[in-house]
């Protein structure tokens, strides 16, 4: 039987095929997702299905199919929840249920001749393509109207870390202060890192380690995924920055 950081290499790889295919083969890429999706889940590795599930969704928008795209993001909404990601739970629900804006022929009428032509064609390639050619002014303005009806998407993967150590700030604080002595919050910092550990993340055995005093980054941080090493990374900073010089 494979082990999950197999699954999730297997699930990752079908992504990959995926996202080559998207433009040219969409049933074999939708397949091809929902194959992942469920590798993600039997790995427990459910954000990176949550994430990847939406990517699909803003994929599906940036080629101008947000009818197509409105499951996919309400899915990945549903996950985050779960997850306790708000944040990203919002923003992909805010995108399925249309709440800006839609693709009307007025909002069409106003864009860019070369853009409008890309989004009806539903070619993505030329809609990067014109956008890139605008006057950096009319670009601006143009991604600003686009992102807003959630066409396309303004965050990269250092966006996601970076929100999700936000959002778990307060518990990186947490952990950090019972690793310093303070054990007055740790029953609650336990119960939080095994919901946690229920919901797929990954970081309570690093967690644990810290607080017996390791502080090898590369040691408490082997086999976690991109988020469970920013968090744990976190944590170490934070203590870091407790040290007197």
């Amino acid at each position: 039987m494979s082990n999950p950081a197999q699954l999730k290499a297997e699930a990752d790889a079908l992504i990959a095929r995926g996202k080559a295919l998207i433009a040219t083969d969409l049933p074999q890429a939708t397949d091809l997702l929902n194959q992942a999706v469920k590798l993600y889940w039997a790995a427990g590795e459910y954000y990176s299905a949550a994430a990847q599930t939406g990517n699909y969704g803003w994929a599906l928008r940036r080629m101008g199919r947000p009818d197509l795209a409105r499951p996919y993001l309400a899915r990945a909404a549903e996950i985050f929840t779960d997850l306790g990601l708000t944040d990203f739970a919002e923003r992909h629900q805010a995108a399925a249920d249309d709440i800006a804006a839609d693709l009307t022929p007025e909002f069409l009428a106003g864009l860019p001749p070369m853009v409008r032509r890309a989004i009806e064609q539903q070619d993505g390639a030329a809609l990067q393509f014109a956008i890139n050619a605008l006057p950096p002014d009319e670009q601006q303005m143009v991604i600003d109207r686009l992102a807003a009806i959630g066409l396309i998407s303004l965050a990269d993967d250092d966006d996601t870390v970076g929100q999700a150590v936000q959002q778990f700030e307060p518990l990186l604080q947490a952990i950090a202060a019972v690793a310093r002595g303070d054990e007055r919050e740790r029953p609650d910092v336990e119960q939080a890192l095994n919901d946690l550990e229920r919901k797929g993340w990954r970081i309570r055995k690093a967690v644990h380690q810290i607080w017996q005093g390791e502080r090898r980054r590369q040691r408490l941080t082997y086999g976690l995924d991109e988020i469970d090493t920013a968090l744990v990374n976190r944590i170490l900073d934070i203590l870091a920055e407790a040290q007197p010089t």
